[in-house]
């Protein structure tokens, strides 16, 4: 047990010695030490200070990388239509944005089995009672989406709101 013991504070001691700080590098631009009998605490805490104030000198940098323009957020709707307008009514998405808007024409409440669903961009065509089409466009202003009978008669109207 001894020779344990003896062995650990051995071991211990020279691990100690591995860690004592070797002499701190010169510093050119700090000014001359004073003789060796006008050392004070002074002295040493305006080393302390100089070696702080230097230590990030030689800290790495991080390399400058250039980074990708960020990708632009999408948004997605889920729009149901009848022959008494759109459910929503509305939606708002971000300028920029990439929109997406699903429209299902429900399969009750609906004369002639479809509508006809359009904006001043995008013709979705007829859409049958039942089905659903989608369309997807940069949100870069405010666009009404509208819904007719086969026979032209205006049913309701969807608005993007953007922001």
């Amino acid at each position: 047990m001894n020779r344990a013991i003896i062995g650990i504070l051995a071991g211990l001691t020279l691990f100690g010695f591995g860690c004592l700080k070797a002499a701190a590098p010169s510093n050119v631009n700090a000014p001359p030490a004073p003789p060796a009998e006008e050392k004070t605490a002074t002295t040493t805490a305006a080393a302390a200070t100089t070696t702080n104030a230097n230590a990030n000198v030689n800290a790495p940098t991080k390399p400058k990388t250039a980074t990708a323009p960020a990708a632009a957020p999408k948004t997605s709707f889920y729009v149901e239509a009848d022959d008494k307008g759109f459910y929503p009514v509305s939606g708002t998405a971000r300028k920029g944005s990439l929109v997406t808007v699903t429209f299902k024409v429900r399969s009750s409440n609906v004369i002639y089995n479809g509508l006809i669903i359009k904006s001043n961009k995008y013709d979705l065509g007829l859409v049958k009672g039942g089905t659903s089409k989608s369309v997807s466009f940069p949100a870069e202003g405010n666009i009404t989406f509208s819904s007719f009978w086969d026979t032209g008669a205006y049913r309701g109207a969807w608005t993007l709101y953007v922001k």
